[in-house]
């Protein structure tokens, strides 16, 4: 073998080399990103079902009172209108939008725990984002152009059924640019070193991201709130319960108060 072919197959052995400790850190990164996300997802729905038996019936009695106020406001302002809104139908009048009802503000304040953590804006946040990623029109060669079609179906279809896990799925998939970069390499087995790298950063990535949807979700929101309190030595079940508590005795008394106007227009109404 002449020199020229030895310092080749070196030169090629030595970029492995380097491609199979780049592989072992991308995985290490990629291991330690996702125990992270188990941990606290596991964490966080721990906590959910604690919440569910301790703060259920607050949350519930609560929610029940929006909804009464809720319909007490839309009745009071068709009355206003001179409108009698007895011919809607209850869960009309609980569907009604209110302009200036800022009670999900209030719900926000207290950071209810919700059943099941569904967040529609980062849905459609990680849907563009993967259009964008994936649409057929950007591509600049056949085989690119075959690759973004398959993928953009696959993300309509889980968008479509509302999979927010398959789209997380689908951005741990390669970028197109990287489907061309892996296309331009000769070698077999560097080529695969490569796409393997790419792997492993990809589903680091995605497991941050969902890291960071579960920070921004109210019982994640609650459960790092509640391991501050307890950190001070604080009972939070008994601080969150007197928040809660004092919550549906506040709203108690707007029902009460829209009820009696309630009956005061609805009496002035019959007497004309």
């Amino acid at each position: 073998m002449n020199s020229s072919k030895i310092e080749s197959v070196r030169t090629a052995s030595e970029k492995n080399a380097h491609l199979q400790r780049e592989l072992k850190n991308a995985r290490q990164a990629q291991l330690e990103a996702e125990a992270e996300l188990a941990q606290e997802q596991a964490a966080v729905n721990a906590f959910r079902m604690h919440c569910r038996l301790k703060l259920d019936s607050l949350v519930d009695t609560l929610m029940d009172l929006r909804a009464q106020k809720q319909a007490c406001l839309t009745r009071l302002e068709l009355l206003r209108q001179g409108i009698d809104p007895a011919w809607l139908e209850e869960d009309d009048l609980l569907g009604q939008n209110r302009e200036g009802f800022d009670d999900e503000h209030e719900e926000e304040e207290l950071l209810l725990p919700t059943p099941t953590p569904r967040d529609k804006a980062a849905e459609k946040r990680l849907y563009r984002e993967l259009a964008r990623r994936f649409h057929p029109d950007l591509a600049r060669t056949v085989v690119e152009q075959s690759y973004r079609t398959s993928m953009m179906a696959s993300v309509n279809k889980a968008y479509a059924s509302n999979n927010l896990q398959a789209l997380y799925d689908l951005a741990g998939e390669l970028e197109p640019g990287e489907i061309a970069e892996l296309a331009g390499i000769d070698s077999a087995a560097t080529r695969e070193l490569r796409q393997q790298i790419m792997k492993a950063r990809h589903q680091r990535r995605k497991a941050r991201r969902q890291l960071r949807l579960l920070r921004q979700e109210n019982t994640a929101r609650l459960w790092q709130r509640a391991q501050l309190i307890e950190g001070q030595d604080h009972d939070w079940w008994s601080l969150v319960r007197g928040e809660l508590q004092s919550a549906v005795e506040r709203r108690e008394r707007e029902v009460a108060a829209l009820q009696t106007e309630l009956e005061r227009l609805e009496q002035e109404m019959t007497s004309h």
